[in-house]
Parts: structure tokens; sequence; C-alpha cells
């Protein structure tokens, strides 16, 4: 893989090596989501790559590589999501147009977000995990390469994580209903 001779990878470099293996985990992503039919991904992937450039990072490795970009992609979901449901309570509110859908409940990739960066302060790993996983669609071995540990500590985690985040979650909605 090219460096820059500080060692670490630009994403203008990476970018054209990992176009293909990030266009098909945003294409499984978007296949599992819904609710995100107006984003295609193609253009969720040049939207997170914008992103990374305009960071001006480079990257140690793959991993940081990967991390990275599953961060910007769960960042445009995220803010996709947000936009979504600013729309719909603005419908809802003009009582010209009429919705059928319940706008009470918050999208899913919200909530699991605003889960997340609380698990990220507790458990920076296991968060970083899940958003392998959830945003990037890495499986259990692919991570372990990543991040250079077995495939038995990635699943102890994810499991660790994914309890975690329920927990929250209940937490957080069981506050909210009270």
């Amino acid at each position: 893989m090219d460096t820059t001779s500080h060692g670490s990878m630009t994403s203008q470099r990476l970018m054209p090596l990992m176009y293909d293996k990030l266009r098909r985990l945003a294409a499984s992503k978007m296949f599992r989501e819904s609710g995100l039919q107006t984003l295609q991904p193609t253009a969720l992937v040049h939207e997170a790559w914008l992103r990374l450039l305009t960071s001006k990072s480079d990257w140690d490795s793959q991993a940081h590589f990967f991390g990275a970009a599953a961060e910007a992609m769960r960042r445009v979901l995220v803010d996709r999501a947000r936009t979504k449901s600013a729309i719909k309570r603005q419908a809802k509110e003009d009582p010209s147009t009429s919705l059928n859908d319940d706008h009470s409940n918050r999208n899913h990739i919200v909530v699991i977000h605003e889960a997340l960066k609380r698990l990220e302060a507790e458990d920076p790993k296991a968060a970083e995990i899940v958003s392998l996983k959830f945003f990037s669609g890495f499986t259990s071995g692919e991570i372990a390469m990543m991040l250079s540990q077995s495939v038995r500590s990635i699943e102890r985690q994810w499991t660790f994580a994914k309890a975690r985040l329920f927990q929250i979650v209940r937490d957080d909605f069981e506050n909210k209903s009270a």
C-alpha cells in the first residue's frame, strides 16, 4: 500500500484502493436500511469520502482508514436521518399536509448514534467495533484482522457492546416515557 514519507496514508491515495470495498459495504448497508432508499450507496461513499478529504487526516493503517470511513458514513446517515425527521416534523405541524406515519418514534439510526456516543465515552474499543459492524458492515473476522485481535475477542466485545447499547437505549426510552 502506498504511504507518504511519514508512513501514513492519505485519503487521496487510499480511496482508489479501497473504493470498491467501501462501495460494497455501503450497498449492503443501504440494502438493510429500508428507510434510506433516497440515498444510493455510491452517493453515501462519495459523501463520506468528501468528509474524509476535508478532514485532511492521514491514516496509520487500513484499520484506521476504515474506522474513519465508517465514522464518516455514520455521520452521513445520521445527518440524513435527522434531516428526514425534521422534514416529517414540519409536515406534521402543517395542517395542509397529511402524513400517515407516526412521527413520535425517532429514526433508529439516530437512536443508535446517540447510544453509541455514550458507549464511546465508556468503552471506545467496543464502540469502534459497533461502528465497523453496524455502519460499515464488516464481519468479525475482518475487524479482527484490521485491529490485530482474535475473532473470539472481537465477538466478546461485540456481545458486550450490543448488550450495553440495548441497556442505554432501554434506559433512555424509560426515562423519556416517565
